[in-house]
């Protein structure tokens, strides 16, 4: 079980942490101001070291029932997200792992890539290798991925206001939250599909900018936890926890929707894992780990409680993605939708089921 408060020695450095989140979270209440755009920003000389791009569809119909871009440009210093391994030894931020999937079969590529050769970029277009593209300036987007035996051409119109997560000097994190339009090809068989969906981009200072090599001395992340939530009236529930070397360090709440409605955000919640599968899996690199069946998350007025109907696809740093049935209740109200989830668990020890089960942040 995860401490839910962190050591006294890291509490100065989160406080200022949560100063930005907070100011990100009032920033999220005004029209984008354009200050982002699509290049990765690993180059020397400049602040930053690494970025993200993503894109979450948590609805699809059947066979897909969810759609996942993950990309991460340049190496974080973060050991949940980095392989060093991966990266070429003389300059660790040119590399892009890029991953792409839906819960269909054969569905899903998961590629290491070099910035310089096999990506293109300018400030209204990221293209990674065959892999996928994004194009456009907020708030219009269009988004096309290949992977495996899927092939995807999106068209998107963000709402004014983005929801950020971070705004600092040294990170920015923003998810362009609007209607999105397009097909889904899969093996011969298209599928028009429209909805709710989220595109991000983040760039952030890594160790790596200074030290242009790769190194196993990392920031020991080891436990990340994402969802996005789809709930009817085009609205959304975002879920964030981290955890640091055995203790939650930050949880966030968001509840957004398309209708005008300010997003509402708290620093609370818990994350319980009920159920695991009963074989471990194991990533590209040999790891093995038991992954979450079912497992339930939440707050003061929401619970989300989930269940994995698709393939786990090893595709976000060292841990997952893939999509889920969702029983919900939000102040009250319950039904059953679907959701998404990014889910990181480098804990040195990790049990199964029963008396296994982990619970994280408060109960």
């Amino acid at each position: 079980m995860y401490r839910s408060r962190p050591p006294a020695a890291v509490r100065p450095a989160l406080a200022v942490a949560r100063h930005f989140t907070d100011a990100a979270h009032r920033a999220s209440q005004k029209p984008f101001d354009g200050s982002l755009d699509l290049l990765p920003h690993t180059e020397l000389p400049g602040r930053f070291g690494w970025s993200h791009y993503g894109l979450m569809l948590p609805s699809l119909p059947h066979p897909h029932r969810y759609l996942s871009l993950m990309v991460m440009a340049g190496m974080t210093g973060l050991h949940a997200f980095d392989f060093p391994q991966e990266a070429t030894p003389d300059d660790p931020q040119d590399i892009v792992v890029a991953s792409a999937s839906s819960g269909a079969d054969s569905a899903y590529t998961r590629e290491v890539l070099s910035i310089r050769r096999e990506g293109r970029f300018a400030p209204d277009r990221a293209e990674f290798g065959s892999l996928a593209s994004i194009t456009g300036t907020h708030p219009e987007f269009d988004i096309r991925i290949h992977a495996g035996d899927l092939d995807a051409t999106l068209t998107m119109t963000c709402r004014p206001n983005p929801t950020w997560f971070v705004k600092s000097p040294v990170w920015q994190h923003i998810g362009h939250v609007g209607r999105y339009r397009g097909e889904v090809t899969h093996r011969g068989v298209t599928t028009e599909i429209s909805g709710v969906r989220n595109l991000e981009y983040a760039r952030s200072i890594s160790p790596y900018v200074a030290l242009r090599r790769a190194t196993h001395r990392q920031i020991p992340l080891e436990w990340f936890s994402y969802h996005v939530v789809d709930l009817p009236g085009e609205r959304q529930i975002l879920f964030t926890q981290l955890g640091v070397a055995g203790s939650i360090v930050e949880t966030n709440v968001i509840r957004r929707s398309l209708d005008g409605t300010a997003d509402h955000k708290v620093h609370e919640g818990y994350h319980r894992i009920l159920e695991t599968d009963d074989a471990p899996a194991v990533d590209t690199h040999g790891s093995e780990r038991f992954l979450p069946r079912v497992f339930e998350f939440g707050c003061d007025g929401v619970s989300v409680v989930g269940t994995y109907d698709c393939p786990q696809r090893f595709a976000i740093g060292r841990g997952h993605i893939s999509g889920y049935e969702a029983r919900v209740r939000v102040d009250g109200e319950e039904f059953t939708t679907r959701g998404y989830a990014e889910h990181i668990d480098e804990r040195p020890h990790r049990r199964r089921n029963g008396s296994g089960a982990a619970t994280t942040g408060m109960p």
